[in-house]
């Protein structure tokens, strides 16, 4: 029998309304700053009208068998998604919605991107949610009768998580104050501050830089470095409230990730999709001996729309690392096992990964001191930095057979590293490339590419020599 279709809940229009200014915030500010009250007016009435428009037209129904999608009102499309092909489920919670028992909710499945065999409901109650998933636990017992589906509440009710991570408060700090979000909120700032001009009525920005320049160094100063703790304290306070409460655990072939203080985000994934397991560390984690466990899924899984990039531990004592992940995955191995062969840059390749880095930064200073000289000198400093990027580069890539099935790789960038642990099945293909400059030095770029999400990662690992490289290629053509 099936399911009659229905609307979603009427919140989901004020969903819409949101995701529409989040959009297009920038235009918003411009116009009232200008004072374009009815051309403001105007676009307030087609959007609105548009939205309504868009809830009305769009209609779901979870039936026995598939959930079916209807959308659209020129261009209409439809989409059905069998309950086997699910793959991970995702869900949201603004802590506005949690009385009203709503989640945004999006289902991944083991199609292709460009099939867009993926569901997102934007507004649907939780017991819907739960329908979806009992569901989706009879459809798989169909198949394999020892799987079945994750769902927290009634799990840990019974006590029938097999593993379970809960951050604690002292972590959780660790991971705020070691995160480089201040970065992204600086350039938005500066990004804030090139527009203002624009947003702002005319002369005022004229006299706030005019007063500005009246300060002296010393005050100028101090509101440079009372800028710069501000953004580290909105660095802190929104890692601290992304990662509240995480939590990670597992239920026979299920792994589930749960965070988040005003909104709760869980993702629910299959182990076997865990194509890999990742071990990142920036500098100042390197030197504080901590590490961040990842996994990368060949399902959507995180807030990028084409990633599986999932953290699976936000941070960990280093020599904890394996042991801890080991948990979870069980094919990761107990202990920091290294292969007995590591395979690295030669010197000519460290060399040539140096100069890489080199040549940009010699350019680069060379032309800010072109055009200010000689204040544009002490540009130079970025030769002997891109010196050590490039010398840490080479240093810590690598590759290496651990035992038949399983590969190591590392990356380091910016004085970080990533460590990849790939069991030989989960890689896509394996290439080896070699420019005309590459073949008379006996150099090749060694280039692996393991499914994330619904787009392939390619891990390069350059300037191997060529029987080095050819080492990896013999092992995965096996």
């Amino acid at each position: 029998m099936k399911a009659k279709p229905k609307h979603l809940h009427p919140a989901a229009i004020i969903v819409f309304l949101t995701q529409v200014v989040k959009d297009w915030w920038i235009l918003l500010v411009l116009a009232i700053a200008n004072r374009l009250w009815w051309w403001l007016l105007l676009a307030v009435c087609i959007v609105l009208v548009i939205e309504i428009l868009r809830y009305v037209t769009f209609t779901y129904a979870i039936d026995e068998h598939e959930i079916v999608i209807k959308r659209g009102l020129i261009n209409k499309k439809q989409t059905h998604l069998t309950y086997p092909k699910i793959q991970t489920f995702q869900t949201k919670q603004w802590f506005f919605m949690k009385p009203l028992g709503l989640v945004n909710l999006k289902v991944a499945s083991s199609a292709q991107a460009d099939k867009q065999a993926e569901v997102n409901l934007p507004v649907i109650s939780m017991r819907e949610v739960k329908q979806l998933e009992k569901l989706k636990q009879n459809a798989t017992s169909n198949e394999n009768s020892s799987e079945k589906i994750l769902d927290i509440d009634k799990v840990e009710q019974h006590e029938q998580i097999s593993q379970r991570y809960q951050i604690k408060w002292r972590d959780l700090n660790l991971y705020a104050l070691t995160s480089f979000s201040i970065v992204p909120i600086l350039l938005g700032l500066g990004f804030i501050y090139n527009r203002l001009d624009d947003m702002l009525p005319d002369g005022v920005m004229d006299g706030m830089i005019k007063n500005f320049s009246q300060q002296t160094e010393q005050v100028i100063f101090w509101d440079i470095i009372i800028l710069i703790v501000l953004a580290a304290f909105a660095s802190y306070c929104f890692i601290v409230q992304r990662y509240y409460h995480f939590k990670t655990t597992t239920y026979d072939e299920q792994l589930t990730m749960q965070k988040g203080f005003f909104q709760t985000d869980k993702v629910t994934v299959r182990l076997n999709r865990i194509q890999s397991v990742v071990f990142e560390q920036s500098w100042l984690r390197h030197l504080l001996h901590l590490t961040t466990i990842q996994a990368l899924v060949a399902a959507n899984a995180s807030d990028n729309e084409q990633s599986g990039n999932v953290v699976v531990i936000p941070v960990v004592q280093n020599k904890a690392s394996h042991k801890i992940a080991h948990r979870f995955v069980k094919w990761l191995s107990v202990e920091n096992v290294k292969p007995t062969e590591w395979l690295q840059a030669s010197r000519r390749g460290k060399w040539a990964i140096i100069r890489n880095t080199g040549l940009p930064a010699l350019v680069i200073s060379i032309g800010i001191c072109i055009f200010w000289w000689p204040y544009g000198v002490g540009s130079f400093i970025l030769l002997p930095l891109a010196w050590s990027l490039g010398s840490y580069a080479g240093r810590t890539t690598g590759v290496g057979i651990l035992h038949q099935d399983m590969l190591r790789i590392q990356i380091g960038h910016f004085f970080g590293k990533k460590t990849y642990y790939l069991p030989k099945k989960n890689i896509q293909s394996c290439q080896i490339k070699q420019s005309i400059f590459m073949q008379r030095t006996t150099l090749a770029h060694l280039i692996i590419s393991v499914r994330n999400g619904n787009v392939e990662t390619s891990l390069k690992i350059r300037y191997l020599p060529r029987q080095d490289a050819h080492k990896i290629y013999s092992w995965f053509a096996e």
